[in-house]
């Protein structure tokens, strides 16, 4: 993580106070900028090992398992991003 100073106003002070984790909250309304379908997900397939991204489902949206594009069978998600 990287230190950030922001700059409040008075109001806008007393907002922050409220928030149990101001920090994960500004963080959390970042991500929520980036469009939803723009963010990927990689997989790596537990029988043949290769590795591939993929973005949400428009029905299922992100889940941990896929069908590896090569083999077929069960790809899990890395957790890495592009």
């Amino acid at each position: 993580m990287r230190p950030v100073n922001v700059s409040l106003d008075g109001t806008t002070w007393e907002l922050a106070k409220q928030k149990a984790n101001f920090s994960g909250w500004v963080r959390r309304k970042l991500l929520e900028e980036v469009k939803f379908q723009e963010i990927k997900r990689e997989y790596e397939c537990t029988m043949c090992g290769h590795k591939f991204f993929m973005g949400p489902n428009s029905v299922t949206g992100i889940t941990l398992t896929e069908d590896c594009h090569e083999c077929g069978k069960s790809a899990y998600k890395t957790g890495v991003t592009e």
